[in-house]
Protein backbone atom coordinates (compact mmCIF):
# COMPACT_ATOMS: atom_id res chain seq x y z
CA UNK A 1 0.00 0.00 0.00
CA UNK A 2 0.85 3.64 -0.37
CA UNK A 3 2.05 5.90 2.31
CA UNK A 4 0.62 8.96 3.19
CA UNK A 5 3.80 10.57 2.31
CA UNK A 6 3.77 8.55 -0.68
CA UNK A 7 0.55 9.80 -1.74
CA UNK A 8 1.34 13.08 -0.90
CA UNK A 9 4.38 12.70 -3.29
CA UNK A 10 2.01 11.11 -5.95
CA UNK A 11 -0.96 14.06 -6.03
CA UNK A 12 2.56 16.56 -6.46
CA UNK A 13 3.71 15.01 -9.04
CA UNK A 14 0.23 15.01 -10.78
CA UNK A 15 0.29 18.92 -10.06
CA UNK A 16 3.65 19.32 -11.82
CA UNK A 17 2.34 17.26 -14.91
CA UNK A 18 -0.38 19.10 -15.18
CA UNK A 19 1.88 22.05 -15.21
CA UNK A 20 3.77 20.04 -18.46
CA UNK A 21 0.51 20.05 -20.44
CA UNK A 22 -0.29 17.26 -19.55
CA UNK A 23 -3.95 16.63 -19.06
CA UNK A 24 -5.05 14.85 -15.73
CA UNK A 25 -8.32 14.87 -14.76
CA UNK A 26 -9.81 12.91 -11.20
CA UNK A 27 -10.37 9.48 -12.41
CA UNK A 28 -7.23 9.46 -13.60
CA UNK A 29 -5.88 10.54 -9.96
CA UNK A 30 -7.46 8.00 -8.83
CA UNK A 31 -6.19 5.21 -10.94
CA UNK A 32 -2.52 6.39 -10.78
CA UNK A 33 -3.38 6.36 -6.18
CA UNK A 34 -4.65 2.50 -7.11
CA UNK A 35 -1.91 1.57 -9.51
CA UNK A 36 0.86 2.96 -7.48
CA UNK A 37 -0.06 1.36 -4.32
CA UNK A 38 -0.24 -2.06 -6.12
CA UNK A 39 3.21 -1.00 -7.74
CA UNK A 40 4.59 0.78 -4.58
CA UNK A 41 7.82 3.05 -4.67
CA UNK A 42 11.17 0.69 -4.67
CA UNK A 43 11.51 -0.15 -7.98
CA UNK A 44 10.73 3.45 -10.30
CA UNK A 45 11.15 1.65 -13.53
CA UNK A 46 8.12 -0.16 -12.78
CA UNK A 47 6.58 2.40 -11.13
CA UNK A 48 7.22 5.04 -14.37
CA UNK A 49 5.79 2.01 -16.43
CA UNK A 50 2.83 1.46 -14.48
CA UNK A 51 1.83 5.23 -14.05
CA UNK A 52 2.36 5.73 -17.76
CA UNK A 53 -0.55 3.05 -18.71
CA UNK A 54 -2.86 5.26 -16.19
CA UNK A 55 -1.38 9.06 -17.21
CA UNK A 56 -0.03 9.15 -20.68
CA UNK A 57 -2.92 8.72 -23.35
CA UNK A 58 -1.34 10.18 -26.40
CA UNK A 59 2.21 10.40 -28.17
CA UNK A 60 2.64 13.72 -27.23
CA UNK A 61 1.68 13.07 -22.98
CA UNK A 62 3.98 9.99 -23.19
CA UNK A 63 6.99 11.65 -24.03
CA UNK A 64 6.32 14.75 -21.70
CA UNK A 65 5.06 12.45 -19.21
CA UNK A 66 8.48 10.68 -19.13
CA UNK A 67 10.38 14.03 -19.23
CA UNK A 68 8.37 14.90 -16.39
CA UNK A 69 8.96 11.77 -14.24
CA UNK A 70 12.52 11.34 -14.89
CA UNK A 71 13.12 15.46 -13.56
CA UNK A 72 10.69 15.39 -10.86
CA UNK A 73 11.20 11.57 -9.14
CA UNK A 74 15.18 12.19 -9.60
CA UNK A 75 15.27 14.46 -6.67
CA UNK A 76 12.94 12.81 -4.65
CA UNK A 77 13.47 10.26 -1.71
CA UNK A 78 12.34 6.89 -2.15
CA UNK A 79 9.09 6.10 -0.10
CA UNK A 80 9.94 2.46 0.26
CA UNK A 81 12.11 2.22 3.75
CA UNK A 82 15.64 0.79 4.09
CA UNK A 83 17.32 -1.02 1.96
CA UNK A 84 16.36 -5.02 2.25
CA UNK A 85 20.42 -6.07 2.78
CA UNK A 86 20.37 -2.96 6.08
CA UNK A 87 16.45 -3.78 7.43
CA UNK A 88 17.46 -6.67 9.28
CA UNK A 89 20.51 -5.04 10.79
CA UNK A 90 18.64 -1.73 11.70
CA UNK A 91 15.89 -3.97 13.67
CA UNK A 92 18.27 -6.53 15.48
CA UNK A 93 21.21 -3.48 16.14
CA UNK A 94 20.42 0.27 16.73
CA UNK A 95 22.76 2.50 15.11
CA UNK A 96 24.85 3.39 17.79
CA UNK A 97 26.61 7.38 18.84
CA UNK A 98 29.59 5.30 19.17
CA UNK A 99 29.20 4.39 15.42
CA UNK A 100 31.48 6.15 12.97
CA UNK A 101 29.32 8.41 10.48
CA UNK A 102 28.33 7.35 7.48
CA UNK A 103 28.24 9.68 4.27
CA UNK A 104 28.82 13.20 4.48
CA UNK A 105 25.87 13.79 7.17
CA UNK A 106 27.81 13.20 10.72
CA UNK A 107 29.82 15.01 12.30
CA UNK A 108 33.43 14.60 12.82
CA UNK A 109 34.47 11.28 15.06
CA UNK A 110 36.83 13.52 17.74
CA UNK A 111 34.62 16.21 17.89
CA UNK A 112 31.72 13.86 18.01
CA UNK A 113 33.70 11.65 21.23
CA UNK A 114 34.09 15.38 22.70
CA UNK A 115 30.72 16.11 22.28
CA UNK A 116 29.51 12.19 23.66
CA UNK A 117 31.35 13.03 26.71
CA UNK A 118 30.20 16.38 27.87
CA UNK A 119 26.70 14.47 27.73
CA UNK A 120 28.02 12.58 31.08
CA UNK A 121 28.05 15.75 32.90
CA UNK A 122 25.61 18.30 31.15
CA UNK A 123 21.91 17.74 31.02
CA UNK A 124 21.02 19.73 28.21
CA UNK A 125 23.54 18.00 25.89
CA UNK A 126 22.34 14.17 26.95
CA UNK A 127 19.07 15.38 25.96
CA UNK A 128 20.10 17.05 22.82
CA UNK A 129 21.61 13.30 21.81
CA UNK A 130 18.54 11.36 22.52
CA UNK A 131 16.82 13.37 20.15
CA UNK A 132 15.64 11.50 16.82
CA UNK A 133 16.65 13.94 14.51
CA UNK A 134 20.35 14.42 16.14
CA UNK A 135 20.72 10.19 16.13
CA UNK A 136 19.74 10.10 12.56
CA UNK A 137 22.64 12.68 11.73
CA UNK A 138 24.85 11.13 13.69
CA UNK A 139 24.47 8.15 12.31
CA UNK A 140 23.98 8.84 8.43
CA UNK A 141 20.63 7.22 8.76
CA UNK A 142 19.32 8.36 5.17
CA UNK A 143 15.84 6.64 5.73
CA UNK A 144 15.49 8.33 8.70
CA UNK A 145 16.50 11.76 7.21
CA UNK A 146 15.02 11.73 4.27
CA UNK A 147 11.22 11.07 5.97
CA UNK A 148 11.73 13.54 8.76
CA UNK A 149 12.81 16.21 6.05
CA UNK A 150 9.79 15.72 3.93
CA UNK A 151 7.54 15.56 7.22
CA UNK A 152 9.09 19.03 7.86
CA UNK A 153 8.45 19.87 4.44
CA UNK A 154 5.15 19.45 4.19
CA UNK A 155 4.63 21.21 7.53
CA UNK A 156 6.89 24.33 6.30
CA UNK A 157 4.61 24.36 3.19
CA UNK A 158 8.14 25.12 0.84
CA UNK A 159 5.88 23.66 -2.32
CA UNK A 160 4.59 27.16 -1.97
CA UNK A 161 7.59 29.11 -2.73
CA UNK A 162 7.98 30.67 -6.15
CA UNK A 163 10.60 33.13 -6.42
CA UNK A 164 14.45 32.34 -6.58
CA UNK A 165 15.16 34.74 -3.89
CA UNK A 166 13.07 33.23 -1.14
CA UNK A 167 15.41 29.97 -0.98
CA UNK A 168 16.71 31.57 1.97
CA UNK A 169 13.44 32.50 3.88
CA UNK A 170 11.99 28.64 3.05
CA UNK A 171 15.36 27.44 4.16
CA UNK A 172 14.93 28.77 7.31
CA UNK A 173 11.42 27.93 8.05
CA UNK A 174 12.10 24.40 6.83
CA UNK A 175 15.17 24.08 9.76
CA UNK A 176 12.52 24.92 12.24
CA UNK A 177 9.75 22.92 11.57
CA UNK A 178 12.55 20.37 11.63
CA UNK A 179 13.63 21.17 15.07
CA UNK A 180 17.12 22.31 14.26
CA UNK A 181 16.67 25.19 16.46
CA UNK A 182 17.49 23.12 19.63
CA UNK A 183 21.21 22.67 17.90
CA UNK A 184 21.35 26.56 17.29
CA UNK A 185 20.65 26.78 21.19
CA UNK A 186 23.06 24.57 22.08
CA UNK A 187 25.73 25.65 19.69
CA UNK A 188 25.17 29.24 21.17
CA UNK A 189 25.27 27.31 24.58
CA UNK A 190 28.79 25.54 24.06
CA UNK A 191 30.24 28.16 21.87
CA UNK A 192 32.49 29.89 24.33
CA UNK A 193 32.85 26.91 27.27
CA UNK A 194 33.51 23.85 25.03
CA UNK A 195 34.57 24.93 21.66
CA UNK A 196 35.39 21.11 20.39
CA UNK A 197 31.68 20.18 21.13
CA UNK A 198 30.67 23.37 19.73
CA UNK A 199 32.28 22.43 16.64
CA UNK A 200 30.43 19.47 16.07
CA UNK A 201 27.34 20.99 16.91
CA UNK A 202 28.05 23.20 14.06
CA UNK A 203 29.13 20.71 11.70
CA UNK A 204 25.56 18.60 12.26
CA UNK A 205 24.21 22.10 11.88
CA UNK A 206 25.67 22.45 8.26
CA UNK A 207 24.73 18.79 7.45
CA UNK A 208 20.73 19.86 8.04
CA UNK A 209 21.23 23.30 6.51
CA UNK A 210 22.71 21.46 2.92
CA UNK A 211 19.86 19.00 3.01
CA UNK A 212 17.05 21.74 3.50
CA UNK A 213 18.77 23.79 0.93
CA UNK A 214 18.76 21.04 -1.58
CA UNK A 215 15.01 20.32 -0.52
CA UNK A 216 14.01 24.07 -0.99
CA UNK A 217 16.09 24.13 -4.79
CA UNK A 218 14.24 20.85 -5.74
CA UNK A 219 10.76 22.08 -4.69
CA UNK A 220 11.37 25.68 -6.79
CA UNK A 221 12.87 23.74 -9.57
CA UNK A 222 9.83 21.67 -9.66
CA UNK A 223 6.77 24.10 -8.80
CA UNK A 224 7.94 27.94 -8.84
CA UNK A 225 9.89 27.62 -11.75
CA UNK A 226 6.97 25.31 -13.13
CA UNK A 227 4.69 28.98 -12.28
CA UNK A 228 7.82 30.86 -13.78
CA UNK A 229 6.37 28.49 -17.36
CA UNK A 230 3.49 29.93 -17.25
CA UNK A 231 4.12 33.08 -16.43
CA UNK A 232 6.17 33.44 -19.26
CA UNK A 233 4.06 31.82 -21.62
CA UNK A 234 1.04 33.70 -20.84
CA UNK A 235 3.27 37.07 -21.09
CA UNK A 236 4.62 35.91 -24.47
CA UNK A 237 1.13 35.27 -25.39
CA UNK A 238 0.51 39.26 -24.92
CA UNK A 239 3.16 40.71 -26.58
CA UNK A 240 2.86 41.98 -29.73
CA UNK A 241 4.12 39.63 -32.22
CA UNK A 242 6.72 42.16 -33.67
CA UNK A 243 8.03 42.34 -30.75
CA UNK A 244 9.40 38.40 -30.43
CA UNK A 245 12.90 38.24 -30.98
CA UNK A 246 14.67 35.45 -32.21
CA UNK A 247 15.53 34.02 -29.19
CA UNK A 248 12.41 33.84 -28.17
CA UNK A 249 11.07 31.69 -31.18
CA UNK A 250 11.77 28.28 -29.47
CA UNK A 251 9.12 29.24 -26.64
CA UNK A 252 6.82 30.51 -29.35
CA UNK A 253 6.87 27.66 -31.37
CA UNK A 254 6.44 25.28 -28.60
CA UNK A 255 3.46 28.20 -27.09
CA UNK A 256 1.42 28.14 -30.45
CA UNK A 257 1.78 23.88 -30.70
CA UNK A 258 0.28 23.76 -27.41
CA UNK A 259 -2.29 26.43 -28.56
CA UNK A 260 -2.97 24.49 -31.30
CA UNK A 261 -3.45 21.00 -29.24
CA UNK A 262 -5.82 22.66 -26.99
CA UNK A 263 -7.94 23.69 -30.23
CA UNK A 264 -7.66 20.34 -31.74
CA UNK A 265 -9.01 18.68 -28.60
CA UNK A 266 -11.78 20.87 -28.34
CA UNK A 267 -13.07 21.27 -31.54
CA UNK A 268 -12.29 17.77 -32.86
CA UNK A 269 -14.50 15.83 -30.01
CA UNK A 270 -17.30 17.71 -31.53
CA UNK A 271 -16.90 17.12 -34.88
CA UNK A 272 -16.81 13.60 -34.11
CA UNK A 273 -20.00 14.19 -31.86
CA UNK A 274 -21.79 15.60 -35.45
CA UNK A 275 -21.09 13.27 -37.63
CA UNK A 276 -24.88 10.49 -36.81
CA UNK A 277 -26.57 13.17 -37.96
CA UNK A 278 -30.62 12.72 -37.68
CA UNK A 279 -32.42 9.32 -37.22
CA UNK A 280 -33.62 8.11 -40.52
CA UNK A 281 -37.12 6.56 -39.12
CA UNK A 282 -37.93 4.79 -43.18
CA UNK A 283 -34.52 3.39 -43.14
CA UNK A 284 -34.45 1.96 -39.68
CA UNK A 285 -37.24 0.47 -40.03
CA UNK A 286 -36.91 -1.49 -43.44
CA UNK A 287 -33.69 -2.78 -41.92
CA UNK A 288 -35.17 -3.54 -38.77
CA UNK A 289 -37.64 -6.38 -40.96
CA UNK A 290 -35.12 -9.29 -40.76
CA UNK A 291 -35.21 -8.95 -36.77
CA UNK A 292 -39.04 -8.90 -36.39
CA UNK A 293 -39.22 -5.41 -36.15
CA UNK A 294 -36.93 -5.03 -33.50
CA UNK A 295 -34.28 -1.50 -34.88
CA UNK A 296 -30.74 -3.67 -33.92
CA UNK A 297 -29.20 -0.98 -36.34
CA UNK A 298 -30.17 2.55 -36.52
CA UNK A 299 -29.70 4.10 -39.92
CA UNK A 300 -28.97 7.88 -39.61
CA UNK A 301 -29.87 10.67 -42.45
CA UNK A 302 -26.34 11.07 -44.61
CA UNK A 303 -26.47 15.31 -45.25
CA UNK A 304 -23.41 16.06 -48.06
CA UNK A 305 -22.14 19.02 -47.07
CA UNK A 306 -19.58 21.30 -48.57
CA UNK A 307 -15.99 20.40 -46.47
CA UNK A 308 -15.18 23.97 -44.72
CA UNK A 309 -11.80 25.66 -46.46
CA UNK A 310 -9.87 28.43 -45.37
CA UNK A 311 -8.06 30.69 -47.35
CA UNK A 312 -5.05 33.09 -45.50
CA UNK A 313 -4.01 35.95 -47.89
CA UNK A 314 -1.34 37.31 -45.77
CA UNK A 315 0.29 40.78 -46.82
CA UNK A 316 4.52 40.21 -45.92
CA UNK A 317 5.79 43.29 -46.52
CA UNK A 318 8.10 44.54 -44.06
CA UNK A 319 5.62 46.40 -41.41
CA UNK A 320 3.31 43.18 -41.00
CA UNK A 321 5.76 40.69 -42.20
CA UNK A 322 6.19 39.71 -38.42
CA UNK A 323 2.42 38.95 -37.62
CA UNK A 324 1.73 36.94 -41.68
CA UNK A 325 4.67 34.83 -39.85
CA UNK A 326 2.71 33.75 -36.90
CA UNK A 327 -0.69 33.65 -39.04
CA UNK A 328 0.79 30.91 -41.20
CA UNK A 329 3.10 29.14 -38.30
CA UNK A 330 -0.82 28.99 -36.43
CA UNK A 331 -3.06 27.91 -39.18
CA UNK A 332 -0.46 25.42 -39.97
CA UNK A 333 -0.37 24.27 -36.20
CA UNK A 334 -4.41 23.12 -36.42
CA UNK A 335 -4.35 20.79 -39.01
CA UNK A 336 -6.14 18.08 -37.45
CA UNK A 337 -9.24 20.86 -38.05
CA UNK A 338 -8.61 23.04 -40.77
CA UNK A 339 -7.31 20.27 -42.76
CA UNK A 340 -8.35 22.32 -46.45
CA UNK A 341 -6.34 25.74 -45.69
CA UNK A 342 -4.31 27.19 -48.71
CA UNK A 343 -2.17 30.11 -48.29
CA UNK A 344 -1.23 33.28 -50.37
CA UNK A 345 1.40 36.13 -50.07
CA UNK A 346 2.01 39.32 -51.08
CA UNK A 347 2.84 42.61 -50.80
CA UNK A 348 2.29 43.74 -54.31
CA UNK A 349 2.32 40.34 -56.61
CA UNK A 350 0.35 38.14 -55.03
CA UNK A 351 1.05 34.26 -55.44
CA UNK A 352 0.15 30.69 -53.43
CA UNK A 353 2.37 29.51 -50.94
CA UNK A 354 0.65 26.45 -49.98
CA UNK A 355 3.04 23.54 -51.30
CA UNK A 356 6.09 25.56 -49.67
CA UNK A 357 4.97 24.44 -46.10
CA UNK A 358 4.03 21.13 -47.46
CA UNK A 359 7.40 20.71 -48.41
CA UNK A 360 9.54 22.46 -45.94
CA UNK A 361 9.37 23.08 -42.27
CA UNK A 362 7.21 25.99 -41.30
CA UNK A 363 9.96 27.85 -39.99
CA UNK A 364 11.98 27.69 -43.66
CA UNK A 365 8.61 28.11 -45.60
CA UNK A 366 7.72 31.53 -43.62
CA UNK A 367 11.57 32.72 -44.47
CA UNK A 368 11.11 31.60 -47.99
CA UNK A 369 7.47 33.33 -48.28
CA UNK A 370 8.96 36.33 -46.76
CA UNK A 371 12.43 36.28 -49.44
CA UNK A 372 10.23 35.90 -52.38
CA UNK A 373 6.67 38.34 -51.49
CA UNK A 374 8.47 41.03 -49.53
CA UNK A 375 8.26 44.68 -50.80
CA UNK A 376 5.79 47.52 -51.19
CA UNK A 377 2.23 46.71 -50.56
CA UNK A 378 -0.47 46.96 -53.51
CA UNK A 379 -3.45 45.98 -52.89
CA UNK A 380 -5.18 46.31 -55.78
CA UNK A 381 -2.67 44.10 -57.80
CA UNK A 382 -2.57 41.62 -54.74
CA UNK A 383 -6.61 41.23 -55.58
CA UNK A 384 -6.42 40.90 -58.73
CA UNK A 385 -3.90 38.52 -58.96
CA UNK A 386 -6.18 36.69 -55.97
CA UNK A 387 -9.30 36.55 -58.12
CA UNK A 388 -7.58 35.38 -61.24
CA UNK A 389 -5.89 32.40 -59.24
CA UNK A 390 -8.73 31.50 -56.35
CA UNK A 391 -12.01 33.29 -56.97
CA UNK A 392 -13.67 30.21 -58.85
CA UNK A 393 -12.61 27.83 -56.13
CA UNK A 394 -14.23 30.33 -53.06
CA UNK A 395 -18.02 29.01 -51.92
CA UNK A 396 -20.32 29.12 -49.36
CA UNK A 397 -18.33 26.42 -47.68
CA UNK A 398 -15.08 28.90 -47.64
CA UNK A 399 -13.77 31.46 -44.98
CA UNK A 400 -11.32 34.24 -46.24
CA UNK A 401 -8.71 35.94 -43.98
CA UNK A 402 -6.67 38.71 -44.98
CA UNK A 403 -3.93 39.92 -42.77
CA UNK A 404 -2.67 43.44 -43.59
CA UNK A 405 -2.57 47.18 -42.15
CA UNK A 406 -4.31 48.66 -44.96
CA UNK A 407 -1.98 51.03 -46.20
CA UNK A 408 -2.08 50.95 -49.83
CA UNK A 409 0.70 54.23 -50.06
CA UNK A 410 -2.86 56.27 -51.36
CA UNK A 411 -3.50 54.48 -54.11
CA UNK A 412 -7.02 52.38 -54.95
CA UNK A 413 -6.80 49.02 -53.39
CA UNK A 414 -9.80 47.97 -55.36
CA UNK A 415 -12.17 47.36 -52.75
CA UNK A 416 -14.88 46.17 -55.81
CA UNK A 417 -12.49 42.94 -55.80
CA UNK A 418 -12.53 42.74 -52.16
CA UNK A 419 -16.45 42.93 -52.47
CA UNK A 420 -16.59 40.08 -55.11
CA UNK A 421 -14.73 37.62 -52.46
CA UNK A 422 -17.06 38.78 -49.62
CA UNK A 423 -20.20 38.02 -51.81
CA UNK A 424 -19.02 34.54 -52.87
CA UNK A 425 -17.52 33.07 -49.14
CA UNK A 426 -19.04 32.42 -46.32
CA UNK A 427 -16.97 34.54 -43.65
CA UNK A 428 -14.74 37.39 -45.19
CA UNK A 429 -12.08 38.17 -41.43
CA UNK A 430 -9.62 40.63 -41.62
CA UNK A 431 -7.18 41.23 -39.14
CA UNK A 432 -5.41 44.60 -38.92
CA UNK A 433 -1.88 44.32 -36.44
CA UNK A 434 -2.56 47.98 -35.63
CA UNK A 435 -4.41 49.61 -32.84
CA UNK A 436 -7.95 50.53 -34.05
CA UNK A 437 -6.93 54.47 -33.22
CA UNK A 438 -4.79 53.90 -36.13
CA UNK A 439 -7.44 52.74 -38.60
CA UNK A 440 -7.86 54.93 -41.18
CA UNK A 441 -5.27 57.62 -40.36
CA UNK A 442 -2.62 58.43 -42.90
CA UNK A 443 -2.34 56.26 -45.85
CA UNK A 444 -4.56 53.65 -43.78
CA UNK A 445 -7.57 52.69 -46.30
CA UNK A 446 -9.09 50.08 -43.29
CA UNK A 447 -12.30 52.66 -42.59
CA UNK A 448 -13.33 51.30 -46.21
CA UNK A 449 -12.42 48.16 -45.76
CA UNK A 450 -14.48 47.55 -43.07
CA UNK A 451 -17.56 47.98 -45.00
CA UNK A 452 -16.56 44.80 -47.28
CA UNK A 453 -15.66 42.23 -44.79
CA UNK A 454 -18.01 40.09 -42.11
CA UNK A 455 -15.31 40.69 -39.61
CA UNK A 456 -12.30 43.29 -39.51
CA UNK A 457 -10.57 43.24 -35.62
CA UNK A 458 -7.31 44.21 -34.32
CA UNK A 459 -4.68 41.18 -34.19
CA UNK A 460 -1.34 41.93 -33.26
CA UNK A 461 -0.70 39.13 -30.59
CA UNK A 462 -1.32 35.47 -30.02
CA UNK A 463 -3.92 35.39 -27.52
CA UNK A 464 -6.06 37.43 -29.86
CA UNK A 465 -4.75 35.10 -32.65
CA UNK A 466 -5.89 32.09 -30.34
CA UNK A 467 -9.36 33.85 -30.11
CA UNK A 468 -9.92 34.01 -33.29
CA UNK A 469 -9.13 30.60 -34.81
CA UNK A 470 -11.10 29.44 -31.95
CA UNK A 471 -14.36 30.86 -33.29
CA UNK A 472 -13.23 30.18 -36.45
CA UNK A 473 -13.25 26.51 -35.79
CA UNK A 474 -16.65 26.90 -33.94
CA UNK A 475 -18.55 28.32 -36.69
CA UNK A 476 -17.01 25.88 -39.24
CA UNK A 477 -17.95 23.10 -37.65
CA UNK A 478 -21.51 23.87 -38.55
CA UNK A 479 -20.77 23.73 -42.13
Amino acid sequence: MTSPAGSGQLLAFIKFLRGRDVPVSPADTMDAVHAAGLLGYGDREQLRDGLAAVLAKTRFEETAYKEAFDLFFASQPKDSGPPADASSESESAPPSRDAQPAGDGGAGGGQEADLEALAQTDSSVADLLQSSLVQAVQSGDETALAMAIEAAAGEARIDEIRLFTQRGQFTRRLLDALGEQALRDAAIDLEERAPAAFEAVQQMREALRQRARDRVERAYLLNAAGDTEDFLDNALAEVRLANISPHQMARMRKLIDRMARKLASRHGRRRRRSRRGQLNVPATLRASVATDGIPFETRWRQVKKKRPQVMAICDVSGSVAAYAKFLLMFLYAVQDVLPRTRSFAFSSALGEVTDWFDELPVEEAVSAVNRAYGGATDYARAFGDFSELALHDINAATTVIILGDARNNNFDPRLDLLAEIKARCRRLIWLNPEPRLAWGTGDSAMLPVIQHCHIATECNNLKQLERIVDKLLSDTRGT
